[in-house]
């Protein structure tokens, strides 16, 4: 029988392996890479560490990730003989959930460190993480202080330019919604492309998105004035962009409750 912590089960499938279904949810940029194993360490969550097939693994966290040895550590299992495995294993996949997003990184070649003067296990740094999220994506509003501007752009039947700047009323990872005037409306048909818009977020910078329209909708404010709300979703937006507007909704929803809390400065 294994014990508590080391299970035997048939061979799991990991995402990472089919990058064809799911390369928008890869991130290879180091510096993002980081970020999120980072948070993992700092939420210390729970992660499963699956040796090799998978057929084998052990709960575990992230003791640290240290950027200057190019290092991520992780906490030994309870039981040598997991342990022995975990350093004989040849492929070593981390799986964890951060924000209700499954990760997953794939490891090779763990070793015995003492770091600060903690048992790990420890490996070089993952060159690929992935980022699954498959519910529906959390929308936010951005704070009316610090709005996030849209610049896109569209030809006229005469062959001309037609540009607009627009303000978000949410954004999520799967699209935004922009706040036009109503008098545009002809120039939002639904199902319309509009290609590498600008996205210009307070506190992260630019990025251009491709958008497309499905949905344009009349609202009136409290007092009284009608504008057009045209929802749109992104088209073949990479890991990393995602990553960026994840980042920045997650920064803005911890200020939020940080404020509302009274644990902000």
């Amino acid at each position: 029988m294994p014990s508590a912590n080391e299970v035997q089960l048939a061979n799991p499938v990991f995402e990472i392996d089919q990058p064809e279904e799911f390369s928008q949810f890869l991130l290879t940029n180091p510096r993002e890479i980081a970020f999120y194993l980072q948070l993992l360490a700092k939420q210390r969550s729970i992660v499963t560490v699956y040796l090799d097939d998978g057929r084998h693994f052990f709960l575990s966290s992230i003791v640290a990730v240290d950027l200057s040895e190019n290092l991520i550590l992780l906490d030994p299992s309870h039981t040598e003989e997991s342990n022995l495995a975990a350093l004989a294993a040849s492929r070593i996949t981390l799986v964890a959930t951060l924000d209700r997003v499954k990760m997953q990184v794939r490891l090779s070649n763990l070793k015995k460190l003492t770091y600060q003067g903690q048992n790990t296990l420890s490996s070089n740094m993952p060159g690929l993480l992935l980022r699954l999220q498959r519910r529906e994506f959390f929308r936010l509003e951005p704070p009316l202080s610090h709005p996030i501007q849209c610049k896109l752009a569209t030809t006229k039947s005469d062959g001309s330019t037609q540009t607009f700047e627009l303000t978000l009323s949410d954004i999520s990872g799967g699209g935004v919604s922009l706040i036009a005037a109503v008098e545009q409306a002809a120039n939002f048909p639904r199902d319309s492309l509009f290609q590498d818009c600008r996205l210009e977020i307070p506190g992260e910078g630019v990025i251009q998105v491709n958008l497309r329209v499905r949905k344009t909708i009349e609202i009136s404010s409290r007092n009284g004035e009608h504008s057009l709300r045209v929802g749109c979703e992104f088209v073949n937006l990479s890991g990393t962009k995602l990553a960026f507007i994840e980042r920045y909704i997650t920064r803005i929803e911890r200020e939020r409750k940080a404020r509302d809390t009274g644990l902000s400065d």
